[in-house]
């Protein structure tokens, strides 16, 4: 059970690159379409002339200024990042199953996996009808 959930977490790693990856890529775009728009609402503010009064000017730059908050705001997104893949050392509750988290666990992980390797080995050795070591020094 561990093992698939530590597959599966290497995945998660993976969708994690790539949402860090599209997040980025987003505020690069913002920021590109930002300074772009930024150029061309600066030349029509300036090519406008005295008709032009500072409230026009501003409600020209008002989307220029939303799109590059828009584009820093992307750029700069550990939070962003946390909230949608939050880091967890340990197993979620669901992972566990019933059984084993309602009694606690007496042995060391050592001896237990010993114990399902001698088990394992037992079972091989019915299969294959061949005795092992133990088997014949007893």
């Amino acid at each position: 059970m561990e093992a698939s959930y530590k597959r599966i977490m290497k995945q998660g790693s993976i969708f994690k690159d790539i949402f860090r990856l599209v997040v980025r890529l987003a505020g690069l775009f913002f920021l590109c379409v930002g300074l772009k728009d930024l150029v061309v609402q600066t030349f029509m503010a300036l090519t406008r002339g005295k008709g032009a009064g500072v409230a026009g000017i501003l409600i020209t730059l008002l989307p220029v200024v939303f799109t590059l908050a828009v584009a820093f705001w992307l750029l700069r997104s550990a939070w962003l990042i946390r909230i949608a893949y939050p880091e967890t050392d340990t197993l979620p509750n669901h992972a566990l199953s019933p059984a084993r988290s309602a009694q606690p666990e007496t042995k060391p992980d050592a001896s237990r996996k010993l114990s399902e390797m001698e088990i394992a080995e037992k079972k091989l050795a019915a299969l294959v009808g061949k005795p092992n070591d133990s088997q014949v020094k007893s």
